[in-house]
């Protein structure tokens, strides 16, 4: 019998696992969903999975980080309430934001509003360094920060995951997608105008290979130690 959060997943359009990540848009999910592919085309495995999936909170206005609360916020609720023989939950939902200002503060929002979720365990910020997490019992959030003390300051979004090789071929064939730069810990952040990222995840898609997706796997095998499914066949 399909639960009611299978139910609300198909109604939605998202394909979900038993462990599943919100991100802020349909264009975070096609970079990420395209490192699967080309790790599975390297390594045999796909990195996305039955066990594993990433969806977008919605597309255009439905998305970004106001559309990840919301739908969490809902989800959290079915999945509740849909649970096996034993009682356990069938399906956990956490959420991921960009590390700027609008995903700091919808975090701090989502805390405030519901305060038995915990950082770095039910909702997360995209940081340069994602460490995995050995033991889930760990305090991950301090260990987060002290790995990505040397950036301090500096917004994190999933574009930045891209190699410099892509960014460096896409920025000199569209001068005008990057709005600014800030360089920190020897990371470069560049903000990209809102119409250009939909044009940067074709040009990954189309020119990307195994290498240049190296950002975007680790932080996938990242979120797997986070949610406790198997991560050690993820190679890099």
């Amino acid at each position: 019998m399909i639960g009611l959060t299978e139910q609300f997943a198909s109604q939605i359009g998202w394909k979900i696992g038993k462990k599943t990540v919100v991100v802020e848009g349909t264009t975070d999910v096609g970079f990420l969903a395209h490192a699967s592919i080309l790790h599975e085309q390297a390594y045999g495995r796909s990195i996305l999975d039955t066990d594993f999936a990433i969806v977008a909170a919605g597309a255009g206005d439905d998305g970004g980080v106001d559309g990840i609360n919301r739908r969490l916020n809902t989800v959290r609720q079915l999945a509740d309430a849909d649970r096996d023989a034993d009682g356990a939950v069938v399906h956990q939902f956490v959420g991921l934001y960009d590390n700027d200002r609008a995903g700091r503060n919808a975090l701090a929002d989502a805390l405030k509003f519901d305060r038995r979720l915990k950082p770095y365990t039910d909702l997360f910020l995209l940081h340069p360094i994602m460490p995995l997490r050995t033991n889930l019992d760990s305090e991950l959030a301090a260990e987060v920060s002290r790995v990505n003390h040397w950036f301090s300051g500096l917004d994190w979004e999933i574009e930045d995951l891209c190699s410099s090789r892509i960014l460096e071929a896409f920025e000199r064939a569209n001068p005008r997608a990057i709005l600014s730069r800030r360089a920190g810990g020897g990371r470069m952040h560049r903000e990209f105008a809102r119409s250009a990222k939909p044009d940067l995840k074709r040009f990954f898609i189309d020119t990307a290979v195994i290498d240049d997706a190296e950002g975007m796997i680790r932080l996938m095998q990242a979120l797997r130690s986070y949610v406790g499914v198997d991560h050690a066949f993820i190679g890099i």
